[in-house]
């Protein structure tokens, strides 16, 4: 069975969501390392990349309200603005791939998804498939989406990678692993403990103490991640939120293995 881990480089590890448009290259630098040496020891091991806005994108998409729709010149113009942010940190990204030798694409969701009032109602993720097969890298983002009732939204990579996680999983029978890598060191319990795993059985127990994002964010905070991950959960894929900031973490969530962060499945075995 051919394995799949999509990876999340979560907008608050690659940036400082504190300071407008300001990147963390170093660890960018160090994430991609990581990377480039797992597919050294796995060649056979297929990645699709995401990564978060941070302080891109979540900026104009607050400022110009792009979450609820456009219906102004000055909101379709706040739209174009948000996708172009986006498209300026994913690119950033893609030089630290390339610089490594590592075969990366910008594929923006913008041209694979379409909703209706904020709900998904069309994917097409064959550009993906292609590009996994060529043997080439592909790297997505949060995005704006057009919306046939709203005129455009916001697709977070959460949600993104989250679809994509059942696509590849369910109709191309991947074994898929679903990892976000970010800035804190898993999802906190009501005493600030990290816990080592959540499960529908104790989600309920923790979920009032999940909380938002202390930042700018406008897809959801912990709360709509540890919601995403359930979703594909039960599927049997297994899902990682952990420190991206500590090297070697993200190898060890790629292969399995014990990590600093929170395990999300579907049960414990």
């Amino acid at each position: 069975m051919l394995e799949l881990a999509l990876i999340k480089l979560g907008g608050s590890l690659i940036t400082d969501k504190n300071i407008p448009y300001t990147a963390r290259t170093e660890i960018m630098q160090q994430l991609v390392g990581e990377i480039n040496l797992l597919k050294k020891q796995n060649p056979s091991l297929n990645l699709i990349i995401g990564n978060g806005a941070g302080s891109f994108g979540h900026q104009s998409a607050h400022k110009y309200q792009t979450i609820a729709g456009f219906n102004s010149d000055g909101e379709k113009l706040g739209f174009c603005l948000v996708h172009q942010d986006v498209l300026d940190l994913n690119l950033l990204l893609a030089k630290f791939f390339l610089k490594a030798g590592l075969p990366a694409v910008s594929l923006p969701p913008l041209t694979m998804v379409a909703t209706q009032h904020k709900k998904l109602v069309k994917t097409d993720f064959s550009v993906i498939e292609n590009s996994l097969q060529a043997g080439l890298i592909p790297l997505v983002f949060g995005d704006v989406v057009l919306d046939k009732a709203i005129g455009g939204t916001i697709i977070s990579t959460d949600t993104l990678l989250a679809q994509l996680a059942q696509y590849f999983h369910l109709h191309k029978s991947y074994q898929v692993r679903l990892i976000n890598a970010g800035n804190y060191p898993g999802v906190y319990d009501q005493s600030g403990q990290v816990l080592p795993y959540i499960t529908p059985s104790n989600y309920a127990q923790i979920k009032y103490a999940i909380g938002q994002s202390e930042s700018v964010d406008v897809t959801g905070g912990m709360a709509g991640k540890v919601e995403e991950f359930l979703a594909v959960a039960h599927l049997g894929i297994d899902c990682w939120i952990i420190d991206g900031n500590i090297p070697g973490n993200l190898t060890k969530a790629v292969l399995g293995q014990q990590t600093i962060g929170t395990v999300i499945k579907a049960s414990l075995d």
